[in-house]
Protein backbone atom coordinates (compact mmCIF):
# COMPACT_ATOMS: atom_id res chain seq x y z
CA UNK A 1 0.00 0.00 0.00
CA UNK A 2 1.57 3.62 -0.47
CA UNK A 3 1.89 5.97 1.24
CA UNK A 4 -0.86 7.95 -0.42
CA UNK A 5 -3.33 5.20 -0.18
CA UNK A 6 -2.61 4.74 3.84
CA UNK A 7 -3.30 8.12 4.47
CA UNK A 8 -6.67 8.08 2.46
CA UNK A 9 -7.58 4.87 4.48
CA UNK A 10 -6.79 6.46 7.57
CA UNK A 11 -8.83 9.27 6.57
CA UNK A 12 -12.10 7.45 5.57
CA UNK A 13 -11.63 5.92 9.16
CA UNK A 14 -11.49 9.38 10.51
CA UNK A 15 -14.72 9.56 8.41
CA UNK A 16 -17.02 7.15 10.46
CA UNK A 17 -15.86 8.20 13.90
CA UNK A 18 -13.58 5.23 14.29
CA UNK A 19 -9.73 5.40 15.90
CA UNK A 20 -7.09 3.91 13.30
CA UNK A 21 -3.39 2.61 13.97
CA UNK A 22 -0.85 4.90 13.04
CA UNK A 23 1.18 3.58 10.22
CA UNK A 24 4.94 3.78 9.55
CA UNK A 25 7.56 1.79 7.98
CA UNK A 26 4.83 0.37 5.18
CA UNK A 27 2.52 -1.18 7.30
CA UNK A 28 -1.00 -0.52 6.62
CA UNK A 29 -3.38 0.76 9.65
CA UNK A 30 -5.95 -1.00 11.05
CA UNK A 31 -9.25 0.31 12.66
CA UNK A 32 -11.38 -0.29 15.47
CA UNK A 33 -15.83 -0.28 15.64
CA UNK A 34 -16.92 3.43 15.80
CA UNK A 35 -18.44 3.84 19.60
CA UNK A 36 -22.04 3.85 19.96
CA UNK A 37 -23.01 8.20 19.65
CA UNK A 38 -25.84 6.72 22.16
CA UNK A 39 -23.79 4.84 24.60
CA UNK A 40 -23.09 6.71 27.90
CA UNK A 41 -19.41 7.46 28.88
CA UNK A 42 -18.34 6.64 31.85
CA UNK A 43 -16.09 8.71 34.27
CA UNK A 44 -13.39 6.65 33.07
CA UNK A 45 -13.37 6.92 29.84
CA UNK A 46 -14.14 10.59 29.03
CA UNK A 47 -11.88 12.98 28.16
CA UNK A 48 -10.49 15.62 30.40
CA UNK A 49 -13.02 19.11 29.67
CA UNK A 50 -11.72 21.87 27.45
CA UNK A 51 -12.02 24.83 29.66
CA UNK A 52 -10.87 27.10 26.72
CA UNK A 53 -12.56 26.13 23.34
CA UNK A 54 -11.46 26.93 20.41
CA UNK A 55 -13.16 27.45 16.81
CA UNK A 56 -11.18 25.23 14.18
CA UNK A 57 -13.81 25.07 11.61
CA UNK A 58 -11.67 27.34 8.86
CA UNK A 59 -9.79 24.03 9.55
CA UNK A 60 -12.09 21.46 8.57
CA UNK A 61 -12.11 22.95 4.82
CA UNK A 62 -8.43 24.34 4.69
CA UNK A 63 -6.57 22.12 7.10
CA UNK A 64 -2.77 23.47 5.23
CA UNK A 65 -3.56 26.77 7.45
CA UNK A 66 -3.00 25.26 10.42
CA UNK A 67 1.14 26.19 9.91
CA UNK A 68 2.36 29.30 9.40
CA UNK A 69 4.84 29.77 7.06
CA UNK A 70 7.54 30.75 10.01
CA UNK A 71 6.36 27.46 11.61
CA UNK A 72 6.70 25.14 8.21
CA UNK A 73 10.30 26.84 7.66
CA UNK A 74 10.92 26.10 11.83
CA UNK A 75 9.65 22.52 11.25
CA UNK A 76 12.10 21.93 8.42
CA UNK A 77 8.48 20.88 6.15
CA UNK A 78 7.31 21.54 2.70
CA UNK A 79 4.76 23.70 1.37
CA UNK A 80 1.66 21.10 2.50
CA UNK A 81 -0.66 20.34 0.15
CA UNK A 82 -4.65 19.47 0.53
CA UNK A 83 -5.75 15.62 0.34
CA UNK A 84 -9.55 14.50 0.12
CA UNK A 85 -11.01 11.94 2.35
CA UNK A 86 -10.90 8.74 0.19
CA UNK A 87 -14.88 7.55 0.79
CA UNK A 88 -15.51 10.71 3.09
CA UNK A 89 -17.69 13.56 1.75
CA UNK A 90 -16.31 16.62 2.55
CA UNK A 91 -13.29 15.38 4.82
CA UNK A 92 -9.82 16.97 4.43
CA UNK A 93 -6.28 16.85 5.32
CA UNK A 94 -3.10 18.72 4.85
CA UNK A 95 -0.08 16.49 4.41
CA UNK A 96 3.24 17.97 5.17
CA UNK A 97 6.86 16.38 3.63
CA UNK A 98 9.99 17.36 4.86
CA UNK A 99 12.12 19.40 2.90
CA UNK A 100 15.04 17.19 2.89
CA UNK A 101 13.42 14.34 3.10
CA UNK A 102 9.87 13.81 0.87
CA UNK A 103 9.82 10.10 2.17
CA UNK A 104 8.59 11.62 5.75
CA UNK A 105 5.22 12.92 6.29
CA UNK A 106 3.02 14.34 8.74
CA UNK A 107 -1.12 14.49 8.40
CA UNK A 108 -3.21 16.49 10.18
CA UNK A 109 -7.18 17.18 9.84
CA UNK A 110 -9.67 18.61 12.00
CA UNK A 111 -12.98 15.55 13.01
CA UNK A 112 -15.95 16.51 13.64
CA UNK A 113 -17.73 13.15 13.56
CA UNK A 114 -17.44 12.15 16.49
CA UNK A 115 -20.47 13.47 18.94
CA UNK A 116 -17.92 13.20 22.08
CA UNK A 117 -15.22 14.82 20.57
CA UNK A 118 -12.20 13.59 22.57
CA UNK A 119 -14.50 11.31 24.90
CA UNK A 120 -15.26 9.41 22.20
CA UNK A 121 -11.26 8.07 21.39
CA UNK A 122 -11.41 7.55 25.39
CA UNK A 123 -14.36 5.13 24.82
CA UNK A 124 -11.89 3.33 22.53
CA UNK A 125 -8.88 3.12 24.64
CA UNK A 126 -9.08 -0.45 25.38
CA UNK A 127 -8.99 -1.66 22.07
CA UNK A 128 -5.93 -0.04 21.23
CA UNK A 129 -2.18 -0.75 21.85
CA UNK A 130 -1.13 2.23 23.61
CA UNK A 131 -3.17 5.02 25.40
CA UNK A 132 -0.88 7.84 26.32
CA UNK A 133 -2.67 10.81 28.39
CA UNK A 134 -1.18 14.08 27.61
CA UNK A 135 -1.33 17.69 27.34
CA UNK A 136 -0.69 19.88 24.12
CA UNK A 137 -0.51 23.73 24.51
CA UNK A 138 -3.03 23.30 27.75
CA UNK A 139 -5.88 21.04 25.66
CA UNK A 140 -6.86 17.26 26.65
CA UNK A 141 -4.72 14.85 24.36
CA UNK A 142 -3.65 11.57 24.16
CA UNK A 143 -1.31 9.38 21.68
CA UNK A 144 -2.82 6.29 20.80
CA UNK A 145 -3.20 3.84 18.06
CA UNK A 146 -4.64 0.22 17.62
CA UNK A 147 -1.05 -1.03 16.51
CA UNK A 148 1.90 0.27 18.33
CA UNK A 149 4.29 1.43 15.40
CA UNK A 150 6.08 4.25 17.86
CA UNK A 151 9.20 2.89 16.90
CA UNK A 152 8.66 2.06 13.23
CA UNK A 153 7.65 6.07 11.99
CA UNK A 154 3.78 5.98 13.50
CA UNK A 155 2.50 7.61 15.57
CA UNK A 156 -1.39 9.25 16.15
CA UNK A 157 -1.82 11.76 18.18
CA UNK A 158 -5.63 13.60 18.71
CA UNK A 159 -6.15 16.53 20.80
CA UNK A 160 -9.85 18.08 21.72
CA UNK A 161 -10.58 21.52 21.02
CA UNK A 162 -13.72 22.11 22.07
CA UNK A 163 -16.33 19.17 23.63
CA UNK A 164 -17.16 18.01 19.99
CA UNK A 165 -13.79 18.69 17.74
CA UNK A 166 -10.29 17.18 17.86
CA UNK A 167 -7.36 17.85 15.80
CA UNK A 168 -5.94 14.53 14.83
CA UNK A 169 -2.22 14.48 13.37
CA UNK A 170 -0.83 11.14 12.28
CA UNK A 171 3.21 10.61 11.10
CA UNK A 172 4.72 8.22 8.29
CA UNK A 173 8.37 8.30 8.77
CA UNK A 174 10.31 6.28 6.86
CA UNK A 175 13.91 8.19 7.42
CA UNK A 176 15.57 9.72 9.63
CA UNK A 177 16.04 10.02 13.71
CA UNK A 178 11.94 10.62 13.62
CA UNK A 179 11.77 7.45 12.54
CA UNK A 180 12.05 5.86 16.76
CA UNK A 181 10.64 8.39 18.40
CA UNK A 182 7.93 10.36 15.95
CA UNK A 183 5.35 11.72 18.68
CA UNK A 184 7.49 14.46 19.18
CA UNK A 185 6.86 15.68 16.09
CA UNK A 186 3.27 15.58 16.09
CA UNK A 187 3.20 17.44 19.67
CA UNK A 188 5.30 20.20 17.64
CA UNK A 189 2.19 20.08 14.47
CA UNK A 190 -0.22 20.33 17.42
CA UNK A 191 1.44 23.15 19.19
CA UNK A 192 1.51 25.36 16.21
CA UNK A 193 -1.97 24.24 15.26
CA UNK A 194 -3.65 25.78 18.37
CA UNK A 195 -1.06 28.67 18.63
CA UNK A 196 -2.79 29.65 14.80
CA UNK A 197 -6.17 28.83 16.23
CA UNK A 198 -5.85 31.10 19.27
CA UNK A 199 -4.79 33.84 16.62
Amino acid sequence: MSVRQRAGLALAVLATATTLGACGGGEEPEQSPAPSPSAPSSSAQAAPPVSEPLDATALVSDPCAALSPADLSELGFAEGRQEAAAGAENATACVWEYAAESGNRVDLSVVTENENGLSAIYEQRSRNDYFEETEIAGYPAVHTATIDNRTDGGCGLWVGVDEKTTIFVLTNFDYGPEVSDPCPVADRVAEATIATLRG
